[in-house]
């Protein structure tokens, strides 16, 4: 992670995620992350899996500032503080487990145009962004839809693009098969695999896991137990009984 330039210890950029030792602690005194390590390489995608309360999504909210623990994040070089959040957002695109929580303009154009007008770019190169991140996604004929017409599935999908138009070099997808029927599931996975940016990705579809996945962390209570290859971590039966199931 560091390289040694004279006598200042300067941050190299092979890996485009570095967490450490990272604590977070929630009002009500429930400490949710417990002195996490973590690195994930440029292009890597990743499944974060575990029983529920196991910490997954309050890890996802820090990697963009939601939520501020006690620790060190580094995104893509940047160190993430109070000064350089704006810089990382632009790199970390965040999609809830839940679309209504991301959809709120009245067409999905708008929706998907929201990030690139907020980073104030020219009108021509919001419509380009629009373009390509709804034709990334196969919902290129929906743009002028209203978001609360579509399916989950659609809504989801919409959802992704929403972040793909700020053209981030991560996503962070929190539960994104959760309600979704068979034929939208695959459609997700298709996309997902089909997508060449860094992914961490929270989840409890262990067939999601395996398709898309090429590293597995294992969370719980807060802590991450395993670290694996996903062939090797889904085929260790003591750890899924352990922390999965």
């Amino acid at each position: 992670m560091f390289a040694l330039t004279g006598n200042i210890m300067a941050i190299t950029h092979e890996k485009m995620i570095e967490i450490q030792d990272l604590w977070f602690e929630y009002p009500n005194k429930r400490i949710a992350l417990k002195g996490i390590d973590l690195h994930i390489h440029p292009g890597e995608k990743t499944a974060l899996v575990g029983l529920n309360g196991a910490g997954k999504s309050t890890l996802l909210l820090h990697l963009n500032g939601i939520l501020n623990g006690h620790g060190t994040i580094w995104i893509d070089g940047i160190r993430l503080t109070a000064n350089t959040v704006g810089q990382v957002r632009a790199l970390v695109g965040l999609v809830f487990q839940s679309p209504d929580d991301q959809l709120f303009s009245p067409t999905v154009f708008e929706d998907v145009a929201y990030g690139p007008i907020y980073q104030g770019l020219p009108p021509e190169e919001i419509e380009a962004r629009v373009r390509m991140a709804l034709n990334m996604v196969g919902m290129q004929d929906y743009g002028d839809r209203a978001p609360y017409h579509l399916s989950v599935g659609e809504k989801k999908r919409v959802a992704i693009a929403t972040v793909l138009s700020m053209q981030p070099k991560i996503l962070a997808l929190d539960e994104p098969s959760a309600g979704l029927d068979p034929r939208a599931r695959r459609s997700l996975i298709n996309l997902l695999k089909g997508l060449p940016h860094t992914m961490l990705i929270a989840t409890h579809d262990l067939g999601l896991v395996e398709e898309v996945a090429s590293r597995v962390l294992v969370m719980s209570e807060g802590k991450i137990t395993a670290d694996g290859k996903t062939e090797h971590i889904l085929k260790d039966k003591e750890t899924l009984q352990k922390y999965l199931l």
